[in-house]
């Protein structure tokens, strides 16, 4: 007699998770950009405005999203827990030291008014929690089903950096957006590192969320203030990026030195 043993659950869901973790990714990435423009009406304006005139309401669809997925799929290693490995809070002197260097600077330009400031705090959050879901969680984890660490990790951060060359959409500059994305894929390095060495999706989560809110309360401070900036900056728009994220970069390479090419996981989380 043949064997007609049926597959268990839950190793159906595991051989099946690289691809739905693919499909929820497209989907976060449809109710994102479509989102976005259908937000802003088509008409292209710099990336600061997108986060200092309203709420980002594409990021609230998005989330939606990534949350009905992780429900449904039943995703519990997602790595929604609190820091567990052994010395994490070590770990986070740079962070802390770079987000010191934001407030300094958002010090000395000028903070934007008080409506700005709150649009850009709460679309930050939403992004830094958007973002390291869909791609720390739900794709590097999808990915790991399938793959050992390392490939998992290059792959994630690849996708993340590329896909920001479609900020060309809201922008019109896809100039900008190759540089953008460039700089993501290095800042998407440390996040990475972060959740490995810590065991916690909160670590980047925060540090994304927080990364952001610095980099545009200076973009968009008062208009002596950017005036300021724009001095300091001119002739070098393209190099400031790469240079500000570089010590970013240069961080997780010095966190993942640690880490081990663990092969992928053998069973779904139940």
């Amino acid at each position: 007699m043949p064997n007609t043993q049926e597959t268990p659950p839950a190793e159906t869901r595991h051989a099946r998770r690289p691809w739905w973790a693919l499909a929820t990714w497209l989907a976060w990435l449809l109710a994102t950009m479509y989102g976005m423009r259908w937000a802003s009406d088509g008409s292209k304006k710099p990336l600061v405005d997108t986060v200092t005139h309203g709420v980002a309401w594409n990021l609230v669809m998005a989330i939606a999203v990534l949350a009905i997925a992780t429900f449904a799929w039943r995703w519990r290693d997602l790595k929604f827990v609190a820091p567990s490995r052994p010395g994490w809070p070590r770990l986070l002197w740079f962070p802390v030291l770079y987000l010191l260097f934001f407030a300094l600077l958002a010090g000395l330009l000028g903070l934007p008014p008080a409506g700005k400031l709150g649009f850009v705090l709460v679309n930050t959050l939403l992004v830094g929690l958007s973002e390291e879901w869909a791609f720390r969680g739900v794709l590097f984890q999808g990915l790991r089903s399938r793959l050992s660490v390392w490939p998992a990790l290059v792959a994630t951060t690849l996708v993340f950096g590329g896909v920001h060359v479609l900020n060309v959409i809201t922008t019109g500059n896809l100039g900008e957006a190759v540089v953008q994305a460039v700089a993501a894929a290095m800042s998407g390095t440390v996040m990475m590192a972060l959740l490995l060495r810590t065991g916690s999706l909160w670590v980047p989560i925060a540090y994304h969320a927080l990364w952001d809110f610095g980099t545009f309360v200076v973009s968009a401070g008062p208009a002596d203030g950017g005036a300021a900036a724009a001095d300091i900056t001119q002739g070098m728009r393209w190099a400031i990026p790469m240079l500000l994220v570089l010590p970013n970069f240069l961080y997780a390479v010095f966190l993942l030195r640690k880490v081990r090419n663990d092969p992928a996981t053998t069973r779904a989380a139940a």
